[in-house]
């Protein structure tokens, strides 16, 4: 991996900083974690208005597989519990 450098300001230099002490970790990989929580919550979001758009027909039969899969969750298996079933 190659480094480089970014402009920031003091003050988020100085955050970035103390978080990364706080974690134990370098302020990249803060940088980085951050990076990918923002761009994962995009895509969170971008689903998300994929399905308020979606048309009655398809959320009928999204909710319709959701009641077969919630049928299955009653099946008679008993509840896990740790290492045993």
């Amino acid at each position: 991996m190659t480094a480089t450098t970014i402009k920031v300001s003091s003050e988020t230099r100085d955050k970035i900083n103390a978080l990364a002490a706080q974690e134990g970790l370098t302020a990249g990989s803060v940088i980085e974690k951050v990076l990918e929580a923002y761009l994962w919550r995009q895509r969170v979001d971008e689903a998300k208005r994929q399905m308020r758009s979606a048309p009655k027909e398809v959320w009928d039969e999204y909710m319709a597989e959701v009641a077969e899969w919630d049928a299955s969750l009653s099946d008679g298996l008993e509840p896990y519990q740790g290492d045993k079933w």
